[in-house]
Formats: structure tokens, sequence, C-alpha cells
């Protein structure tokens, strides 16, 4: 049902916009895996609770709005900060 509810979700994401964007999924050990869809000037983070988190661009590989912050931290690897949690991880194969 969760997996459905995600493909729809990415496929009115992809709908919805003109600009150019890539989809990656990430794992992070001792939290969320993220489905996470980069645009041109925000990052769409969907969570396997089916919450969604757009976050605009705020500078070079850092997407960020009040509460949630994701920063691309290295070669497959980023930072997710939301609230008062913080996450390594990893981008999945793919």
């Amino acid at each position: 049902m969760r997996a459905g509810f995600l493909i729809g979700v990415l496929m009115l994401l992809a709908a919805c916009t003109n600009t150019q964007e890539k989809r990656t999924t990430f794992t992070c050990p001792n939290g969320p895996d993220l489905v996470v869809v980069y645009e041109d000037d925000a990052a769409t983070l969907v969570f396997p609770s089916e919450r969604v988190e757009r976050l605009p661009k705020s500078k070079e590989n850092l997407y960020a709005k009040p509460g949630v912050v994701w920063q691309l931290t290295g070669f497959r690897l980023a930072r997710l900060t939301d609230g008062q949690s913080s996450y390594s991880c990893d981008q999945m194969a793919g």
C-alpha cells in the first residue's frame, strides 16, 4: 500500500514540473529511508510514513526550511536534520 502511494506521489511530482529532475533513494541507518527528488531550485523528500517535505535550495548541496535540512556531504552521502534528530544517509545503488 505504501509503495503504491509513494509511486503515485512521485508520478504526481513528475507531472507537475517541467524542470529537470533527478530521483534518488537514500538509506539512513537509525533513521528513515528516503526518496529524494531534486529539481533546479528544490529537493522533495518522501518519507516511508507518506510524509512529503519540499525544501528550497539554499546554496549548493544544501536544501532547507525551518525544522528540516537536507545536505549532500560527499559522494553518495547526505545528512538529514529533522527537528531535533540528525541522521547520516547513504545513497543506494541504482
